[in-house]
């Protein structure tokens, strides 16, 4: 009746930690690897992976990232690391389910192309007159959620059949550029 005694749909708890930069973002990933051997870092697209990787070899760390499609469910003992959002949501939860994890951690930057779409550069712009460092993390769940509509907005506007080997590449795909919202 009305929904009262229905499942209630399971929700994909997100952790988002957001640094102004790219570089700033990296250096987290170095220093969060540093701290914890068995944490684990996923890319959603080959040119993020790539970058880390080269950045992880830069400060003397040998270790794989991870791509989400190729990675099948990770030790138990081991903490998951996503590097990037995947533009649509539904991407992120169907990996989540299929980790069998209610939560995820996602590490981002506000110069990303999902952030671009929907105005980072102008928010990037506004914390640093605020004084906030680039090493400086945001967390907020104001930020999970935004990030949320981001994806909700592109999941309605787009045609859900994106590639790339960017998280900018998917979105010009799909025909997304800031003039289509």
């Amino acid at each position: 009746m009305f929904g009262l005694f229905g499942k209630k749909e399971k929700s994909l708890k997100v952790i988002d930690n957001v640094w102004i930069t790219e570089q700033a973002k990296f250096a987290a990933c170095v220093a969060h690897k540093k701290n914890n051997a068995k944490v684990i870092f996923v890319a959603w697209f080959e040119e993020t992976k790539n970058k880390l990787h080269d950045f992880f070899l830069e400060n003397g760390i040998e270790d794989q990232i991870y791509l989400a499609d190729r990675l099948s469910i990770p030790q138990q003992d081991s903490e998951l690391i996503f590097v990037e959002h995947h533009p649509l949501r539904a991407e992120e939860e169907r990996k989540a389910t299929e980790f069998g994890v209610s939560e995820i951690t996602v590490f981002s930057s506000i110069s990303e192309p999902l952030f671009k779409l929907f105005g980072g550069d102008r928010i990037a712009e506004m914390m640093q007159k605020m004084g906030m460092r680039e090493d400086e993390i945001i967390q907020h769940d104001m930020i999970s959620k935004s990030i949320k509509n981001a994806q909700e907005k592109i999941a309605s506007k787009s045609i859900i059949n994106g590639s790339g080997r960017s998280q900018g590449d998917w979105l010009l795909n799909v025909g997304l550029n800031k003039e289509s919202f």
